[in-house]
């Protein structure tokens, strides 16, 4: 495993993570309902969220939707949306005891005994949410999350974490890239394995986490403040992730304050042709594109 340094280069966002609170929600067969005051809306870190022109469906619904007990499985589909988690929630019992589940995912929380509050699995769509907890009283308590995808990309953004509800996330992908964005008030660990990817730390966040444990395959962040070395996923009081990848790169930051990179402006094109021409012809060649574009167009009669 290689941690890589961060740019200097890379933007930062005024922007700040929001911590709401929780809202019921009803859902009606043809249309929601929009939501009340107060209902959250989160900006995403990640720059392929889909677009609200895509089809509303139930793999990627348009609003943002309170849950518990939810499973979102296939072998296709892209799985998108913002969801709420609220372990208050009455849920049904059925809702992970699909045989996909059961044989692929459900093995990995049972090892300590953790029934998950929401599930979303493909093989081959890539999976983009935001997430959030929430509850409406102050009772302590901790959602379970699993996300898996065998060859889709995973984008998270983990936007608000409510006080006193806490959340056990994991992340796993077997050929495909992760990024992941905790919100500031995170307080917990994170543990981070990748067999032939590497793991980068975005600026803000790496100024805030503490590594702890590193190998060749892992590590182990700490990330918050109080006493959080004894995060475990079904520790009580704090938040632990877990992010794995045998082949994928695992990215992390901060939710409203780092800014993922993008490849705006740096077209595959563009660069073959610094790597050929050099930087230097390829700035003159940009700036006379920009003077031809801005000329007034002459039609001749």
């Amino acid at each position: 495993m290689i941690i890589e340094k961060p740019d200097a280069e890379y933007p930062y966002s005024d922007e700040k993570a929001a911590h709401p609170r929780a809202g019921s929600s009803g859902q009606e067969r043809e249309q929601p309902p929009p939501y009340a005051e107060g209902s959250i809306r989160p900006t995403s870190n990640v720059d392929n969220v889909p677009s609200s022109s895509q089809i509303n469906s139930v793999f990627r619904p348009t609003m943002q939707q309170h849950v518990n007990c939810i499973s979102l499985l296939s072998k296709h589909n892209a799985l998108a949306g913002s969801y709420i988690i609220d372990a208050e929630l009455p849920g049904s019992p059925l809702a992970h005891l699909s045989k996909w589940h059961g044989r692929k995912a459900r093995k990995h929380m049972t090892k300590h005994n953790i029934v998950p509050n929401a599930t979303f699995q493909t093989r081959h769509g890539y999976i983009n949410l935001d997430l959030a907890t929430a509850g409406g009283t102050s009772v302590p308590n901790k959602a379970y999350v699993q996300v898996m995808s065998r060859h889709g990309k995973v984008n998270i953004n983990l936007f608000a974490l409510q006080e006193h509800k806490h959340i056990c996330l994991e992340v796993k992908t077997r050929h495909s890239p992760i990024v992941l964005f905790v919100p500031p008030n995170f307080q917990g660990a994170l543990q981070l394995h990748s067999k032939r990817g590497n793991v980068k730390f975005l600026p803000a966040f790496a100024q805030q986490a503490r590594t702890v444990q590193a190998n060749d395959d892992g590590a182990l962040v700490l990330f918050g403040q109080g006493e959080i070395s004894l995060a475990e996923p079904d520790s009580e009081g704090l938040d632990f992730c877990s992010l794995e990848s045998r082949h994928g790169k695992l990215t992390v930051g901060i939710s409203g304050v780092d800014v993922l990179e993008t490849a705006e402006g740096k077209s595959l094109i563009k660069k073959l042709g610094a790597m050929v021409l050099g930087p230097d012809i390829m700035r003159t060649v940009d700036k006379l594109n920009d003077t031809l574009r801005d000329r007034p167009t002459v039609l001749h009669q």
